[in-house]
């Protein structure tokens, strides 16, 4: 989705009583589940032929990871996440993740801010190596223009 800051990937989905803790709410780590799968409904989407990279041997390495929750989700909330590049290299990007609930009306609270820093790697010679990220994924961040200005 593009909008006057940039584009970002948007991915919603609804929450369930196994993502809950024994308090009732959705427990911390599950945001961090997030993360993960919508970086992979990204890829999916928008540049497939990187899962064909990943069964040859390329690996796309969480090297870390963050997330500032500033409210609290329940079962069955609508939960709808941004994902845009607020850093990108060759090697290495980080990824940044804003979290909305969203209510019956279309209305968007922001819950959680996150980021993921993520490398490229492979196996080169018997040592897990560095390299660039494929060319479907840099040419997809490029012009839907996602890097965070």
């Amino acid at each position: 989705m593009r909008t006057n800051d940039g584009a970002f990937f948007e991915h919603s989905f609804i929450t369930t009583f196994e993502q809950t803790n024994v308090v009732g709410n959705i427990y911390f780590a599950n945001f961090v589940v997030w993360q993960g799968s919508c970086r992979e409904m990204f890829i999916q989407e928008y540049c497939p032929d990187v899962l064909e990279k990943i069964n040859s041997g390329l690996k796309l390495i969480t090297l870390d990871v963050s997330c500032q929750y500033l409210d609290q989700l329940y079962a069955f909330d609508k939960v709808v996440m941004h994902m845009n590049i607020g850093v990108l290299g060759a090697e290495k990007m980080m990824l940044q993740f804003r979290y909305y609930k969203e209510d019956n009306s279309g209305e968007r609270k922001l819950v959680c801010v996150g980021s993921q820093g993520t490398a490229a790697m492979q196996e080169i010679n018997g040592k897990v190596r560095a390299v660039p990220f494929p060319d479907s994924m840099l040419d997809t961040i490029d012009s839907y223009d996602m890097i965070e200005k």
